[in-house]
């Protein structure tokens, strides 16, 4: 889809669109995956040279920025899967270049998901606008809501909100949310995750309520590293 530099470090980065998905949460949407050009992932999450496509996400891993350790990792995104495997397959140059004349066709009748690893607001405010007029929906979140680069996603991303004050402040600046909450604990914002209340059927791809325009959502944290989820401060 895009090849290009990092707002926040001038790494060369990619996004890649993967139009098969069987993700039993979204269901088959167009998946996106934002990734350093020239550094595995798995590398990338120990060197801390992701920050260049996760920027200053709470759930970041336990590598080492700066010489001092980040926190344990909390994302729910295994690197060493679908990312490894999509980084893999654009190195040995498996992807074709984006060609509106031979590929727009695929995602006319399609839903979208920015940043099914990486955040969206790495990515030039203009691809993104492309993509959402082709499609018929989308989805996306932005931990980057406070800088000054990704002020173009209010009203496209959902801001990343891992602790009440993260609420508040998104909220008095006009983001809707998307809240991370430990299990079982009380939630300080929205309705949950359609998506992953107890047996439901809904799928992103039936619900459209995280376009960044229609209400706070929040979710009880899962995935790989949800023993590690420690609520913001």
């Amino acid at each position: 889809m895009w090849e290009g530099l990092s707002p926040l470090d001038g790494s060369p980065i990619v996004c890649i669109a993967t139009l098969k998905s069987v993700n039993r949460k979204t269901g088959n949407m167009i998946q996106t995956f934002i990734l350093h050009q020239d550094i595995n992932p798995v590398a990338a999450l120990k060197s801390g040279d992701d920050l260049a496509i996760c920027g200053n996400c709470y759930h970041r891993g336990s590598g080492f920025v700066n010489n001092k350790p980040r926190r344990k990792r909390s994302c729910y995104v295994n690197v060493g899967q679908a990312p490894n495997s999509v980084w893999k397959s654009y190195r040995r140059n498996g992807y074709p270049k984006y060609d509106a004349t031979l590929h727009s066709k695929y995602f006319k009748t399609r839903k979208i998901r920015w940043g099914t690893y990486g955040d969206g607001a790495m990515l030039p405010a203009e691809l993104v606008t492309y993509f959402n007029d082709l499609c018929i929906s989308h989805t996306g979140y932005t931990h980057q809501w406070r800088e000054s680069f990704a002020q173009w996603c209010k009203g496209v991303f959902m801001a990343s909100c891992d602790g009440l004050q993260d609420y508040i402040e998104a909220s008095a600046h006009g983001w809707k949310t998307f809240a991370v909450v430990a299990k079982n604990s009380v939630a300080f914002s929205g309705k949950q995750c359609p998506a992953t209340v107890d047996n439901s059927q809904a799928q992103c791809l039936t619900c459209s309520l995280c376009d960044g325009t229609k209400t706070d959502i929040f979710v009880e944290v899962h995935g790989t590293g949800a023993s590690n989820f420690v609520a913001a401060v």
